[in-house]
């Protein structure tokens, strides 16, 4: 016990480092202005363009918070009709014995304004293991522009046990400033056909922190609590770095820890995005 609660009090420690590490050797200033000018503004360098929920802006005044890598929203709060994303996300236990590694493409597609659909396929080393589907619709925003919040709902069906499992989620982000802002999400998951009631139905609570340190790279710490009626739960805490190589090209990358009532598991993931 005293080393599973020493190693989470370490990756919490290592988590807050890595947020305020660039602090002695970056500008704390912002890279980029809310009103850019022709003179100032990102379309004068030769970087590429900024990538969709990394910019504060938009151009359209709706805070686009950045999406956590693990748990991820389908596309950003605000999104546009006809914005469109394919992704792969893969998370690896670090020791072979406390899990297999798990990986799981999708497609995202947003067919009307603040309102977003995907599909994914989940998969445990080279076995599909479920199919996932899911909705999100953005109700609007507030507090002069720096709220924005919303809804999402997952089915998920397993293909071992044939059962349904049915997810929905209140979505909330806010822009702190220009280069803090958080996102959470809250709600319940259960699982039709499952013997024990108190056992498959799960409180969620998701929220992360996110430090833009520059127009093509984001810091965050994605924390991810699940816990049924029974008091029985989970908690993942994943540090991860997002960085933009190419217009349309972004890579997550991060590593932490699954905390469970057995064991706590060290874990690295990434997700590799293709936006259009």
């Amino acid at each position: 016990m005293t080393q599973r609660m020493d190693a989470k009090w370490f990756a919490i420690i290592f988590s807050f480092a890595l947020l305020g590490s660039s602090a002695s050797s970056q500008d704390l200033q912002p890279s980029f202005s809310l009103f850019p000018t022709s003179q100032g503004s990102r379309f004068s360098t030769n970087w590429p363009e900024q990538f969709g929920a990394e910019e504060l802006y938009d151009g359209d005044d709706v805070p686009r918070i950045p999406e956590p890598m693990v748990f991820d929203l389908v596309r950003p709060l605000g999104a546009v009709r006809g914005e469109a994303e394919i992704n792969t996300l893969a998370v690896i236990p670090l020791n072979r014995s406390m899990g297999k590694p798990e990986w799981a493409p999708e497609v995202e597609f947003a067919v009307a304004d603040g309102l977003a659909f995907e599909f994914e396929l989940p998969f445990e080393e080279w076995s599909l293991k479920s199919y996932k589907t899911a909705a999100q619709i953005t109700f609007g925003k507030g507090f002069n522009d720096k709220f924005i919040h919303g809804a999402q709902g997952i089915l998920l069906y397993d293909k071992d046990s044939g059962n349904w499992s049915p997810t929905l989620l209140y979505l909330a982000g806010v822009q702190i400033d220009e280069t803090w802002s958080a996102l959470a999400m809250a709600g319940l998951r259960t699982e039709f056909g499952a013997e024990d009631r108190a056992s498959r139905t799960q409180r969620l609570l998701n929220v992360s922190l996110f430090r833009h340190i520059s127009d093509y790279t984001t810091l965050g710490i994605e924390t991810n609590t699940a816990v049924d009626l029974n008091g029985v739960g989970e908690f993942r805490l994943m540090p991860q770095v997002h960085r933009e190589f190419r217009d349309h090209i972004m890579l997550q990358a991060g590593s932490g820890c699954l905390f469970t009532r057995e064991a706590t598991i060290p874990e690295a993931a990434f997700r590799l995005i293709y936006s259009f």
